[in-house]
């Protein structure tokens, strides 16, 4: 890396440039990217396990880190598995001495030529949220200021997660919030006319619609807005009433 210090200052504004319209898979696609240029030689992989309201993500810096990152989230054992399940990191694990402790994934990894295995969680106050790891090939350890700034730059990433998702549920919300609204206008509206249109009280009112939605298996916010544009006279709605005392 020729200029460190530029590399770092534009990955961590990459890191930080969130919000509308980002794609988490991306996002983190992105981020395993730039950890790798960090650690080269070494490969990143990335676990973020789905929860509420988003997918989960499965992605690395190399075609081999992704296929032991797809392993790991297949359910079988692994640093990052392991690193997301227990909430601590994996230091530096020698792939030869892991055997019994991830033996599926240490002969996958090692069969690729990877050697040594540690992880990072992805920890947002008490929630880890994912799991960052860092395969290397023998005799390329990292090295203690690079594994530093690869915590940083993961906790960056895990700031950068936590907003997207927090942004997604607050625009969620708002969108629910405001399509309720909207279905309770239409059916007051709905209300009113039918109220002046029969000379009856607003209860009176909605129990007609509550009655002709439930008759034809329809949403009652549909029904009202049929009635406020015309498609449904009143007489349609009476008459489902007057059937029902037969």
């Amino acid at each position: 890396m020729r200029d460190r210090e530029s590399w770092l200052a534009s990955t961590m504004i990459e890191l930080a440039e969130t919000g509308e319209g980002t794609d988490e898979e991306a996002y983190a696609r992105a981020f395993t990217k730039r950890l790798a240029e960090l650690l080269s030689p070494a490969e990143i992989g990335l676990l973020l396990p789905a929860g509420p309201g988003h997918p989960a993500v499965t992605t690395g810096s190399s075609e081999r880190a992704v296929g032991l990152a797809l392993l790991e989230a297949s359910g079988t054992a692994g640093p990052g598995a392991e690193c997301y399940r227990t909430g601590a990191a994996v230091r530096q694990e020698s792939l030869a001495a892991a055997r019994s402790r991830w033996p599926e994934f240490a002969t996958a990894a090692r069969a690729a030529g990877l050697w040594i295995a540690s992880a990072m969680p992805m920890r947002h106050h008490d929630e880890t949220i994912g799991a960052v790891s860092v395969l290397s090939a023998r005799g390329h350890l990292v090295g203690a200021a690079d594994d530093s700034l690869a915590q940083t730059l993961v906790e960056m990433a895990t700031i950068g997660v936590t907003q997207q998702r927090a942004y997604r549920l607050s625009q969620q919300t708002a969108r629910q919030l405001q399509q309720a609204l909207d279905s309770r206008v239409v059916i007051e509206q709905a209300k009113g006319a039918l109220a002046a249109w029969l000379d009856c009280t607003p209860d009176d009112a909605f129990g007609l619609l509550r009655d002709y939605a439930r008759s034809r298996s329809r949403r009652l916010t549909e029904v009202a807005s049929d009635v406020v544009h015309g498609v449904l006279t009143p007489g349609a709605l009476t008459g489902i009433k007057r059937a029902q005392r037969y």
